[in-house]
């Protein structure tokens, strides 16, 4: 089992160029999913990121794989 299954990535935007991608942020490992959702709010407010932007992802990852996830850990349809 993975003791910190949460984490999440999203692209951050270019300073140097208009609707740029300067590269996509990956996050350390989260134990809970509210810890998760935390960090990125705060990751998405420094860098001038609208946190419901669809390209702002949670993930899960365990022995199994790697899935999209909700803000309460469920896996996202």
């Amino acid at each position: 089992m993975n003791k910190t299954p949460y984490s999440f990535e999203f692209p951050i935007p270019s300073t140097t160029r208009r609707f740029g991608i300067a590269g996509i942020l990956v996050s350390a490992a989260y134990a809970t999913i509210e810890e998760c959702v935390k960090a990125c709010k705060a990751a998405c407010t420094r860098l001038g990121v609208n946190y419901d932007d669809r390209d702002v992802k949670l993930f899960m990852t365990d022995a199994n794989g790697k899935w999209e996830v909700t803000e309460e850990g469920e896996i996202a349809g």
